[in-house]
């Protein structure tokens, strides 16, 4: 897709435009609901997979088939036909936050955002942050160093940043991968336990920034597909 370009524009300002491979984010996003399920169980698995396979399923035209179960095979499905949906990140996305939407508030999960959790974990186990870990407490300058750690990746959606007031970023999504997932939990209105609208890419900025900075920052989806999508992340 597109190459990774990072452009300083200003001390307060910043664009990069990501690349982003769906494989690798498709992959990822599995060892998210893998990580997930340590939480909830098996369930949780169960659960995603079969809500994935549904998405993947009707974006074909097809019937989910009774011949593919499990998280391994879903997966699989989806890789295999990138070239009939170029979106199937989407199915694995919309899979793996629907299940935690369901199970919200059980097995002790409270408010506390499973896959959410998941994420950061994985960040953190990977050790790609390490060398920048503690080296701020700016929000901004996290988001810059975040996005400039992992663009190797190739899971980097393209945003532009704004620095605001009270260790506060503002966030644009041009055109995020992840919209259809989005808007199909959107539809059926399933939202934030904290209340307003869930961000999968903010979600991962969010982690890395907390990780960074060592402190607590939320994020907040303020505008979704107008057509850009439009959020914060703060400190809390």
């Amino acid at each position: 897709m597109s190459k990774s370009e990072n452009v300083s524009n200003s001390e307060n300002e910043f664009t990069i435009e990501g690349e982003f491979d769906s494989q690798t984010g498709i992959i990822f996003t599995k060892i998210a609901a893998e990580e997930t399920a340590k939480l909830y169980g098996p369930i949780f698995k169960r659960m995603a997979s079969k809500y994935a396979l549904e998405f993947e399923a009707e974006k074909l035209n097809e019937k989910p088939s009774e011949n593919i179960q499990g998280l391994d095979e879903v997966t699989n499905y989806v890789i295999a036909n990138l070239d009939r949906y170029p979106g199937g990140l989407c199915s694995l996305v919309y899979g793996v936050f629907k299940a935690d939407f369901k199970l919200q508030g059980s097995t002790g999960a409270g408010a506390k955002r499973a896959a959410y959790g998941a994420m950061k974990s994985i960040i953190m186990s990977s050790g790609m942050l390490n060398s920048i870990v503690g080296t701020t407490e700016d929000v901004f300058e996290a988001c810059k160093k975040f996005t400039g750690t992992v663009k190797s990746t190739k899971v980097v959606i393209p945003m532009r940043l704004t620095r605001g007031e009270n260790n506060q970023v503002t966030v644009v999504y041009p055109d995020c991968l992840f919209k259809e997932a989005c808007r199909a939990l959107l539809n059926e209105g399933l939202s934030r336990a904290v209340g307003g609208l869930e961000c999968v890419a903010l979600i991962l900025l969010n982690a890395g920034v907390e990780i960074i900075t060592k402190k607590t920052f939320d994020y907040m989806l303020d505008e979704f597909d107008e057509p850009e999508c439009r959020g914060r992340v703060r400190e809390v």
